[in-house]
């Protein structure tokens, strides 16, 4: 009688601590967490950023995100779970609440990120930030400085693909703004999301061929080269005018 009641006891404690293996999750993984690499998370932060689940299906499906100090039934989630519940709570959409699983590991568990946690949060009502590799994306989608440059002019958001290249190397923010307002929110860098090299099997690229671009909203902003002018036009500018208010002066002006 005295061992069952310890027993009891002890789950019970293990219950209270929120420990992973006796946890209700949908899923239990006991060794060998796999860590989720920075390309997986840069997947996530291209759904949230695009506010689509189609990077999701890129992340590999037992990549575990742990958080020890986080609230009991949260302290681990499967990354791609995360992905598909950041779209849904920034979209209000909750389709994507069927691809989350909970997860919990010996010592921690996450039964409450599931899908009808998920489900409930789908307000579309947050953000989540992110801090997503430009660059790096869009070289993986394939896109070289060439391939921006003629996208942007096409765009009309500069007038050559000289003056794209000089922003590039000259205004990195303004340049990279522009290509993540208008190079990652179009329909032609959509379509490529499936061919980027992450862990998606067979099916999940068939999931992913199902999923439906939306236009993004972008914000109104001005071409760069109409809100101000580059330094080197202005200063020749600047240079010729003065040059034209010498020629004007008396000779024998002295000049201050």
């Amino acid at each position: 009688m005295k061992a069952v009641t310890v027993i009891s006891i002890c789950t019970a404690i293990l219950v209270l601590s929120g420990c992973g293996a006796v946890s209700d999750a949908d899923e239990k993984i006991f060794v060998n967490h796999r860590q989720p690499d920075e390309l997986e998370r840069q997947f996530l932060y291209l759904a949230r950023y695009l506010d689509s689940a189609k990077p999701c299906f890129l992340i590999h499906p037992k990549s575990l995100s742990i958080g020890p100090f986080s609230p009991a039934g949260t302290k681990v989630s499967f990354i791609r779970s995360i992905c598909f519940r950041d779209v849904a709570f920034h979209t209000g959409d909750n389709t994507p609440c069927q691809h989350v699983r909970s997860v919990s590991t010996f010592l921690y568990s996450g039964d409450k990120l599931n899908a009808a946690f998920c489900r409930e949060t789908a307000t579309g009502h947050g953000r989540v930030s992110n801090n997503l590799n430009i660059r790096e994306i869009v070289a993986l989608a394939g896109y070289s400085e060439s391939d921006i440059d003629t996208f942007l002019v096409a765009e009309g958001r500069f007038s050559s693909a000289e003056r794209a290249a000089y922003y590039r190397d000259n205004e990195p923010s303004v340049f990279w703004l522009e290509v993540m307002e208008y190079v990652i929110g179009s329909r032609e860098f959509f379509d490529r999301i499936e061919t980027l090299p992450g862990f998606a099997s067979e099916r999940d690229i068939e999931a992913m061929k199902n999923v439906t671009w939306r236009p993004r909203f972008q914000k109104e902003l001005p071409p760069p080269e109409e809100s101000l002018p580059s330094l080197p036009e202005f200063r020749v500018k600047i240079e010729s005018a003065m040059l034209q208010d010498l020629t004007q002066l008396p000779l024998d002006q002295d000049l201050v």
